[in-house]
C-alpha cells in the first residue's frame, strides 16, 4: 500500500492515500457532479418555460432571478468538477511515482543480470566456460547463462512496457493539469457572468423604479431605437459596393466551420419534437427570409445570421482556426438595440464569422484562435429577448469594423457593417 506524503529532503515519496482510496473519493464527487447536473437541468428548463411569459417588470425579474439561480448552480456544478479533476491528478501523479519506482527496479534488476552474465568468479565468460573440469558442469553452466540471458530478455521486455505506460500517465497528467486550467477559466467566467446579471438587475430597478408603466415605456423606447439603428446600418451597407469572388470561398455544404457551441444541433427548437431539444442548443431563428423577418422583424430586411438557443454563461468556440478581427460591446453606445457584446473572427478560408449577445469576452483584438478555442460565453447582451447566440458568416472581403455615430442614439457605436451581398447563410458552412 501506498501513503502519500510530502517530498523529503532525499527525494523519496510518501503518499497519504492509497489508489483505492482516491477512487472512492473521485466516485463520490462525480456522483455529486451528476445530481448537480439534473439540478442545473430542470433550472435551465424552468427559464425556457419564463421565456415565454408575458412582457412585464416582475415576469422579467422573475427571469433574471432563475438566471442568477442557474448560475449559482453552474458555480457550484464548476468548482465539483475541479475537485474532481483535482483528486484525479493527485491519483495520477500516485501512478507515475509507482510507475516510475517500477522501471527503476526493472533497471536496477538488468543491470544485476548483465553484470553476472559478462563477468562470471571474476574472469570473462570464455574463461569461465573453459575452466569448467567435467563436461556435466560445463552444460550446466551454459544452461545457467542461457537462462541469464532470458531473463535479460524478459526484463527488456519489462522495462520498456514500464517506460511507455509511465509516458503514458505523464502525458494524461498533462492533459488533466489542462482541463484543470479550462474548469478554473470556466469557473471565472460563470462568477462574471454572475455579477454581471445581477448589476443588470439593478440597473432595470433603478431605471424602471420598480414600476411597470416605466419598463413598458422602456421597451417601446428600445425598440423604436432599435429599428431605427438597423436601419442606420442597412442604409449604409446598401452603399457597399462589392464584387465578390466565389471562386475564392469554400463550397456551401462542405462543413468547413465547426459548430460554435456544445450539444449543437441543426435544427429547429421548435415543432413536434420540442420536448426532446430541451437540453440541445438547436435553432430558434434561421438565415434570411424567414417567417419572422416576414412579420415585421429586421425591418422586413431578413435575418443575417441564424440565432441557437443557448443558457446564459454557456461556452462559445471559434468555429475555425482564425485571427480576432475585433471585439466590441454596443450596449455602451446605445443599450439593448443592437448585437451588445461581439467577436468577430476572419479565417483563412475567407470567410469571417461573428458571435452576438453574449455575456462575456475571453479574447483580444489580433489574437491567434484554433479551432473549437473558447472565446467568452453566451448570454442575452443587446436587443435580445432571450439567452441564445448569434451567429452569422461573411464573406471577408465583404466585411469591415466601422464606428458609426448614431442618430438614433446619439453615440458613437463600433459593430461590424458588409455589404449586403457579403452575408452568407451560416448552414451552408457548419
Amino acid at each position: 500500500m501506498y501513503m502519500i506524503v510530502v517530498s523529503r529532503g532525499n527525494g523519496e515519496f510518501v503518499f497519504a492515500r492509497t489508489l483505492e482510496e482516491y477512487q472512492q473519493e473521485i466516485t463520490k464527487r462525480h456522483e455529486e457532479i451528476h445530481n448537480l447536473e439534473e439540478e442545473a437541468k430542470e433550472l435551465r428548463a424552468g427559464i425556457l418555460i419564463q421565456q415565454h411569459a408575458g412582457k412585464t417588470l416582475q415576469q422579467e425579474l422573475k427571469r433574471i432571478d432563475q438566471i442568477i439561480g442557474s448560475l449559482k448552480k453552474d458555480i457550484a456544478l464548476t468548482e465539483r468538477q475541479m475537485q474532481e479533476k483535482e483528486l484525479e491528478i493527485q491519483a495520477t501523479n500516485l501512478e507515475i511515482w509507482i510507475k516510475g519506482k517500477e522501471v527503476a527496479t526493472h533497471r536496477m534488476r538488468l543491470g544485476k543480470i548483465v553484470k553476472t552474465l559478462a563477468v562470471k568468479e571474476g574472469r570473462p565468460l570464455l574463461g569461465a566456460l573453459v575452466s569448467q573440469k567435467t563436461l556435466s558442469s560445463l552444460f550446466g553452466e551454459m544452461e545457467h547463462l542461457n537462462r541469464l540471458q532470458k531473463e535479460i530478455l524478459l526484463s527488456v521486455r519489462l522495462l520498456k512496457t514500464a517506460k511507455q505506460e509511465l509516458e503514458i500517465k505523464k502525458a494524461n497528467a498533462d492533459e488533466r493539469k489542462n482541463e484543470l486550467e479550462a474548469l478554473n477559466d470556466t469557473l471565472h467566467a460563470r462568477r462574471g457572468t454572475e455579477e454581471q446579471t445581477k448589476g443588470d438587475k439593478q440597473q432595470l430597478l433603478t431605471i424602471t423604479k420598480n414600476q411597470e408603466k416605466r419598463y413598458q415605456q422602456m421597451l417601446t423606447e428600445q425598440e423604436k431605437k432599435r429599428r431605427a439603428l438597423q436601419e442606420e446600418v442597412a442604409e449604409i451597407e446598401r452603399q457597399i459596393r462589392v464584387v465578390i469572388d466565389q471562386s475564392r470561398l469554400p463550397h456551401p455544404g462542405s462543413g468547413v466551420l465547426g459548430f460554435p457551441l456544445p450539444n449543437f444541433r441543426k435544427i429547429s427548437c421548435w415543432g413536434s419534437d420540442e420536448e426532446n431539444l430541451k437540453d440541445v442548443n438547436c435553432l430558434t431563428q434561421f438565415f434570411g427570409d424567414t417567417d419572422f423577418a416576414r412579420s415585421g422583424a429586421y425591418n422586413r430586411k431578413g435575418h443575417n445570421g441564424i440565432d441557437v438557443r443557448a443558457d446564459i454563461g454557456e461556452e462559445v468556440w471559434a468555429a475555425e482556426a482564425g485571427i480576432v478581427e475585433g471585439i466590441g460591446d454596443t450596449d455602451v453606445g446605445c443599450r439593448g438595440v443592437s448585437y451588445g457584446k461581439w467577436v468577430l473572427i476572419r479565417h483563412p478560408n475567407n470567410l469571417s464569422t461573428l458571435y452576438a449577445h453574449m455575456s462575456g469576452i475571453s479574447v483580444a483584438q489580433g489574437q491567434s484562435l484554433s479551432r473549437g478555442q473558447r472565446i467568452g460565453a453566451s448570454g442575452k447582451s443587446g436587443y435580445a429577448t432571450g439567452p441564445h447566440l448569434h451567429f452569422t458568416v461573411f464573406a471577408t472581403q465583404a466585411v469591415h469594423i466601422e464606428t458609426i455615430q448614431s442618430k438614433v442614439c446619439g453615440t458613437p457605436m463600433t459593430l461590424p457593417i458588409a455589404a449586403t451581398n457579403g452575408y452568407l447563410n451560416p448552414l451552408d458552412y457548419l
